[in-house]
């Protein structure tokens, strides 16, 4: 394992974070249906990945919906919400797994959809499930070097293509009970976008403050989750067993470099995979269940929007008021860990 960090600030604030998911759903008994051959030929019952992921549901978006233009939706929101003149936001990233093109940038087509002026800076930063993560602390070193004052992240993520080309994949009458295990974690994955606008305490209308972070690479598995537009091969045990391993020695060093108690924190804001992945991250980091919002089960694994959807739903419900202390947390294909704390 490598030591990547901490990183403390002193004057960044998160002025608002704002999410869209899709109105179409996909239950996972509507995929195990399409899957009534494999599993009667390999002698399973249905209900066999609810039972193992958790996932009751995930979102598809509609035909033809991009990534940018999910990602334009939210960032609307969040500046709304915030209430900036989206004049004053210096720098855009876009930190989705999911891509429009090679090229350009996903950053570019959101920038020119809102509107964004010619001085806005703007790019993406790819980190797989942790990429919005890195993008938050990407515009926060900015702004607490005084390059700019506001900042834009967003995350569009769509599972319509990679999980209808997996069910195709998995029809086929020569798959193995080892073909299915390898593909398992695609039928996991969801769809939604989130945005998050930060800004310098100068100009913080609410100041929500984020603390600091942390992350840690263990890049000797970095071949244990791969996936590429149509596919995505894991292996689940292995997955499971070092980016548990690697969450622990993050969030021991997090908790003594920005001084956490956990016994202080009152929000957990997870990246969830399903079912296995949080309970052992629950169970493993001493995260009391009532703090950790789950919502794999209604959304499944959303990639990088996965964690600011989950810290929206819990303000949303009223599980975190000003002046508690959060924790943003993530394990993504690398493997690579995340952690950041955020006084709200």
């Amino acid at each position: 394992m490598r030591y990547l960090g901490p990183v403390e600030y002193q004057h960044v604030c998160i002025e608002a974070v704002s999410y869209v998911v899709p109105e179409i759903e996909v239950t996972t008994a509507d995929l195990e249906q399409r899957l009534a051959p494999l599993y009667r030929r390999l002698g399973m019952a249905p209900g066999f990945l609810e039972a193992i992921t958790g996932i009751r549901a995930r979102r598809f978006w509609d035909p033809g919906v991009q990534p940018s233009d999910v990602a334009t939706r939210a960032a609307d929101r969040a500046l709304a919400d915030a209430k900036i003149d989206r004049g004053r936001v210096d720098v855009l990233v876009s930190t989705s797994v999911c891509k429009d093109f090679i090229e350009p940038s996903v950053a570019s087509l959101v920038h020119g959809n809102l509107g964004l002026k010619p001085h806005c800076l703007n790019f993406d930063v790819g980190n797989a499930c942790l990429g919005f993560l890195t993008g938050m602390l990407t515009v926060a070193n900015m702004i607490e070097l005084g390059q700019v004052e506001a900042g834009l992240v967003v995350a569009g993520e769509g599972s319509r293509t990679v999980t209808e080309s997996t069910v195709r994949v998995l029809q086929d009458p020569t798959v193995t009970v080892q073909g299915y295990r390898d593909n398992l974690a695609t039928l996991t994955l969801g769809s939604g976008a989130a945005a998050m606008v930060l800004t310098h305490e100068r100009v913080a209308k609410v100041g929500h403050r984020l603390l600091g972070g942390l992350l840690r690479a263990a890049t000797e598995h970095s071949r244990l989750c791969v996936g590429t537009e149509t596919s995505m091969t894991t292996d689940p045990p292995r997955l499971l067993a070092e980016g548990v391993r690697l969450a622990r020695a993050t969030w021991d060093q997090t908790k003594q470099e920005l001084d956490l108690d956990p016994r202080d924190i009152t929000e957990y804001a997870l990246h969830q995979v399903g079912k296995a992945n949080h309970e052992a991250v629950v169970r493993t980091l001493e995260v009391p269940d009532e703090r950790a919002l789950k919502v794999y089960p209604e959304l499944g694994n959303i990639g990088a929007a996965g964690v600011p959807i989950t810290l929206a739903k819990a303000l949303e419900q009223g599980r975190v008021q000003d002046g508690d202390l959060v924790a943003l947390m993530g394990i993504g294909s690398g493997l690579n860990v995340a952690m950041l704390g955020v006084r709200w």
